[in-house]
């Protein structure tokens, strides 16, 4: 589950066309190089997230995993989809669950509830090692062995954490707040499972990418309450990307994207380019790119609507955005080449909020 700040009162819409979308089964193969697999949400409490792949030749295959498992559920919320060797890690938080399965079939394997009590993101740091970051206040990450399908520690680090980056042997998690706030990135060092650093950033960071120079840019949300009575937004401070060298660990360059007296105003979805030089950020209803030697947001946005998620193809630099339509129906992804011009759309399930390549 996402926490917005904002929802659009409208989504605009254009015509564009549409990929064909097959019920039955795909071929058990769904680790194809140039394929992708979309996390379907689902709506909280409903029971109905689900996963969507799009094949190399853009056929839409939904529900995937009840299909491979007999019709079995995969949970409430789905948060996460990443892989990790052979398998793959499915993060359903309302559900606290995680779920491992044969990444190429999409059966599963196993089905972990012992201390996943909000699971978010999941990382591969080691050939049968797996990170969780879990919690929605009190946060930890989870050391999971996919040998034996346990959790074998848990590591602590700042409240609410979410999505992480390994480099050089060390894992940087950002600390979020959860429902709350933070503005920490820990640092963990894979070969012992410690914490060896905290750095702090900007308010509520939750998303990090690593450019072509090795610096790691991380997505500060900003504070924002929400007041009684009327629980309207105000915004505490200002939302921001920041660049972190890791060779020292100090903060290097600082990008404001929403300044702090807009209370109305929300930036999400951070990503960077296949060759690591260029970044794509979210700010309201607009999609802006720059370069990594830039030193402020642009002014014109490369795609003017909003998007739930944003993706950016590793190889192809297409833009994937995903639409969540009216939050109970199929949303779809909606995919634009390197120029940001608008290629087709995929009708997928309910609450589409990010999406995975293979290659």
């Amino acid at each position: 589950m996402k926490l917005i700040s904002k929802i659009p009162l409208f989504i605009i819409l254009f015509t564009m066309s549409c990929s064909k979308e097959q019920t039955a089964i795909a071929p058990d193969n769904y680790v194809e190089s140039g394929s992708a697999i979309v996390v379907n949400e689902g709506g909280f409490q409903k029971n109905n997230g689900s996963i969507s792949y799009i094949s190399r030749n853009n056929t839409v295959y939904n529900n995937v995993f009840e299909q491979s498992n007999n019709g079995q559920i995969v949970g409430d919320i789905l948060q996460s989809f990443t892989r990790s060797g052979n398998y793959g890690i499915i993060c359903a938080n309302n559900s606290q669950k995680v779920i491992v399965l044969d990444a190429r079939t999409f059966k599963q394997v196993a089905n972990i509830t012992n201390g996943t009590d909000y699971p978010r993101f999941a990382l591969g740091v080691a050939a049968n090692k797996v990170y969780i970051t879990n919690g929605s206040s009190v946060g930890s990450v989870l050391v999971l062995n996919l040998n034996t399908f346990t959790i074998d520690k848990v590591i602590a680090v700042g409240d609410g954490p979410e999505e992480m980056l390994a480099v050089n042997g060390k894992v940087y998690v950002a600390n979020s707040g959860g429902f709350g706030n933070n503005n920490t990135v820990s640092i963990i060092d894979i070969a012992t499972d410690r914490v060896i650093n905290t750095i702090t950033v900007g308010d509520y960071p939750t998303e990090i990418e690593k450019d072509a120079d090795g610096f790691l840019w991380v997505l500060c949300k900003g504070a924002i309450i929400y007041p009684a009575p009327n629980y309207a937004p105000v915004r505490q401070s200002a939302a921001k990307v920041v660049r972190i060298n890791p060779l020292n660990n100090s903060i290097d360059k600082s990008i404001d994207l929403v300044p702090a007296n807009a209370d109305l105003s929300a930036a999400d979805n951070l990503d960077i380019s296949g060759d690591g030089s260029r970044v794509y950020v979210c700010v309201d209803d607009k999609v802006y790119e720059f370069p990594i030697t830039a030193s402020a947001l642009p002014v014109i946005p490369i795609i003017n609507r909003f998007f739930y998620g944003l993706d950016v193809h590793p190889y192809t630099n297409e833009i994937w955005g995903v639409d969540p339509g009216d939050y109970n129906e199929a949303g779809k992804v909606i995919r634009y080449n390197s120029s940001a011009q608008p290629v087709d759309s995929f009708r997928v399930g309910i609450i589409p909020s990010g999406v995975y390549f293979n290659f």
